[in-house]
């Protein structure tokens, strides 16, 4: 069984729901895995097999529900 990590699921994604299209799950990542080229667009996670450390703390920030847990 692979380790669990965070990953942005881009159909269920809609910036606009977070405060100036920015994604609101961006802050509470303390590992800073999440990133976004721009406000608006989808956030997408950096290379997550190796430091997506799955504290999970960026779910409940995302209005959307578009984070999800998956298996690497």
């Amino acid at each position: 069984m692979g380790r669990l990590k965070a990953m942005v699921d881009p159909a269920l994604c809609d910036p606009e729901k977070c405060g100036q299209g920015v994604c609101a799950a961006l802050a509470s990542c303390p590992h800073k895995i999440l990133k976004q080229d721009a406000a608006g667009e989808v956030p997408f996670v950096v290379d997550s097999a190796f430091l997506c450390r799955g504290c999970f703390k960026c779910l409940p920030a995302c209005p959307a529900k578009a984070i999800r847990k998956m298996e690497s």
